[in-house]
């Protein structure tokens, strides 16, 4: 396992112009990898026949699947370094792979500081100001946590006991990373501390890949990594690229609503994709609290996130599912070009000030089950 996965876009969906969209959940990767490059190959088909040419690439890759789709173009070699960069950013920044820079941070926890990549200290600097701006809900040094509920495909199994959980929440602080970005080293000041960078590393490297296409002149491009979507140019100057929010009381049975937007990211982060089941049938999800130290309790299901870098509608993704709705509409709206759609568990849909500029409600299939919060 690599990093931890965010979802909510429909694995493949008509937009409201024809053109084709297409994402994949973890759970369905391994029996539709056959049928999904098939519908890729379908996909730019449709595209071509509509004279838009696409050339995209797509892969297993960061324990998800990765798909790079670039419009106008016919160069295919243009991917091929996209997709190198993306195997180096998955080595440097796994929290689970021996030699990577989370696992040296962590095996010198209380020890001494280490040295690190330029993208590790991107990505902490970019980790302390989201923990700043949520008082601590987001917190890289969350990983003796994430390691204790040990939370991935859907199983049955156990919570963990009350005083293990208590001793990863010690471990636990963010005002404890020494980041010192003159010599690029990081230092974890108490033993058997560690980071974990799952709820904003596809961020960071979705931004990553999308500028290497801008420094090749690419103009309309769309990057999804595991549900993460990063789009720049829409298809074409003035067809932009619809989005779909996956229904989280069906996941993968459909969409509630689309998210127009020609450039910019969506991230998804819901409670029903990763989590367990215990012998008396509790649900527990991956979405954790430092806080508790259990599955955040927030009365949200699903959020959604727009905005126009990837590391921020990833981090805030996660941010504002832990927030809450009143608190995270509050952060939101503190934000520039930040827009949000939050679902609560009385299938409420709570939207930010701007959200309605990209999102459309689909109201004849989902009226009856869901209901806009004015």
């Amino acid at each position: 396992m690599i990093f931890s996965m965010e979802f909510g876009i429909i694995s493949l969906f008509a937009s409201r112009d024809g053109g084709f969209q297409m994402t994949i959940t973890k759970n369905k990767i391994l029996g539709m990898l056959a049928v999904v490059f098939i519908l890729a190959v379908i996909a730019v088909g449709i595209y071509q026949n509509r004279s838009v040419k696409t050339v995209t690439k797509s892969g297993f890759l960061l324990d998800t699947f990765v798909s790079i789709t670039l419009f106008d173009e016919t160069d295919e070699s243009l991917l091929e370094a996209p997709y190198e960069r993306i195997a180096e950013l998955n080595d440097v920044l796994t929290a689970f792979r021996a030699g990577s820079d989370c696992q040296l941070i962590q095996d010198n926890a209380g020890i001494m500081p280490v040295s690190v990549s330029d993208d590790t200290i991107a990505i902490i600097k970019e980790s302390l100001k989201f923990s700043a701006l949520s008082d601590g809900k987001f917190d890289v040094t969350i990983g003796p946590l994430v390691d204790l509920w040990g939370i991935e495909s859907p199983e049955v199994k156990e919570a963990p006991a009350l005083d293990q959980i208590e001793q990863a929440k010690a471990l636990i602080d963010y005002q404890k990373i020494v980041l010192d970005e003159t010599n690029k080293t990081v230092y974890l000041t108490d033993p058997g501390m560690s980071v974990n960078f799952g709820a904003i590393a596809k961020g960071y490297i979705a931004d990553e890949i999308m500028q290497m296409l801008r420094d090749e002149g690419v103009q309309h491009a769309l990057i999804d990594l595991g549900g993460n979507i990063l789009v720049m140019g829409g298809k074409t100057a003035k067809q932009p690229f619809g989005i779909g929010v996956e229904d989280p009381l069906n996941p993968g049975q459909g969409y509630i609503g689309v998210i127009s937007l020609s450039d910019g990211s969506v991230v998804t982060s819901g409670n029903y994709q990763r989590y367990f089941t215990d012998s008396n049938g509790v649900r527990y999800h991956h979405i954790l609290d430092p806080d508790t130290g259990y599955p955040a309790d927030t009365g949200l299901i699903q959020v959604s996130v727009i905005a126009q870098n990837s590391i921020d509608a990833d981090a805030l993704s996660t941010t504002l599912f832990l927030l809450g709705t009143e608190k995270g509409l509050e952060l939101v709206e503190s934000m520039d070009q930040v827009e949000a759609i939050f679902i609560m568990d009385d299938h409420q849909i709570i939207m930010s000030s701007g959200a309605s500029d990209y999102f459309v409600f689909d109201s004849e299939n989902y009226g009856e089950t869901y209901s806009i919060s004015e």
